[in-house]
């Protein structure tokens, strides 16, 4: 069958409600839901200093996306980012969750508290943290105060945060985790020892797929994988927009969707600026951190965009 009518067929069952299984269902809005993770082109950071985002951008970017994907996962409440829920509102988007870059500020808690309000139909939920715990950026008891905080002013709000999937089998985080509403782990195979530049992608999608139902006999919740893919380069490190979209392509066929476990596309843009901010506080090379946009800086889609149907 060719590999693109697979991928129809897939989607369709994406947006499929499927039948009963152990964990609690996902909120129908989440299930239903085509999610883009998403940092706005006109966001950098460079030497440490923002650039931020502007509405006008946002607005541009929103709407190239939109054709593909119908919500979106942001990282951050603040410099600019703030302007996405009213946007997406305007622009008809089905959900957003909300991203808290850092769960100690009281302007990313104030910003995510007055969307959740403003658009309760759109805004579903929200990520306190992205890979703190792993990095230590924060503790989990700042990400569990800033939780409490929302869900007294958004009782309905889903709560969660982001860790590398490592993290979530960890004895001393099983109670952290199992405070959440959802789960949202980043599961990568490029970061694995044994993915090299000839790993079959048939392999990193084979790792996805094992740890999500890894998860089931740990936790007794939702699952939605907020990051996972390979990059479209560097070229010299193996990664090709060919190879992106093969990995997309075997994903999203064999990927076993279901009312309590579904996973978001990652990410919507490439963005240049990452590498050098990354190795300024993490060891190692992230060149690779560059690329892996569905659509490159400037707004072009790649092969693995051109995949997908639109909606």
């Amino acid at each position: 069958m060719n590999p693109v009518i697979l991928v129809l067929i897939m989607i369709t069952f994406w947006l499929t409600p499927a039948q009963n299984t152990q964990a609690s269902p996902l909120p129908d809005l989440i299930q239903q839901t085509r999610f883009i993770a998403y940092t706005p082109r006109s966001f950098s950071i460079a030497g440490g200093k923002v650039t931020t985002a502007t509405e006008a951008a946002i607005r541009k970017d929103l709407t190239l996306l939109q054709p593909s994907f119908n919500g979106l996962i942001t990282y951050s409440a603040t410099s600019g980012l703030e302007a996405i829920p009213q946007i997406a509102h305007e622009l008809a988007y089905r959900a957003v969750i909300l991203g808290i870059w850092d769960p100690l500020s009281a302007t990313e808690i104030n910003n995510v508290i007055h969307a959740a309000k403003k658009y309760p139909a759109l805004v579903t939920a929200v990520i306190i943290g992205n890979e703190g715990l792993y990095t230590k950026r924060y503790l989990p008891q700042d990400v569990q105060k800033a939780g409490q905080r929302i869900k007294k002013e958004c009782p309905t709000l889903a709560i969660t945060t982001s860790e590398p999937f490592f993290l979530y089998f960890e004895k001393e985080y099983s109670q952290f985790f199992n405070s959440h509403d959802l789960l949202m782990p980043n599961i990568h195979p490029i970061f694995e020892k044994w993915f090299t530049a000839s790993t079959p992608t048939r392999q990193g999608v084979d790792m996805v797929i094992q740890m999500a139902e890894k998860f089931k006999p740990t936790y007794n919740k939702p699952i939605l994988i907020k990051e996972t893919g390979l990059p479209s380069g560097p070229q010299d490190q193996g990664f090709s927009p060919e190879r992106q979209a093969l990995f997309w392509l075997e994903l999203l066929k064999r990927f076993p969707f279901s009312p309590n476990q579904s996973l978001a596309c990652f990410e919507a843009f490439d963005a240049p600026w990452k590498p050098q901010e990354m190795a300024a506080t993490l060891p190692g090379h992230h060149t690779s951190e560059a690329f892996w946009g569905f659509f490159t800086q400037d707004g072009k889609g790649k092969q693995v965009i051109d995949s997908l149907p639109r909606l």
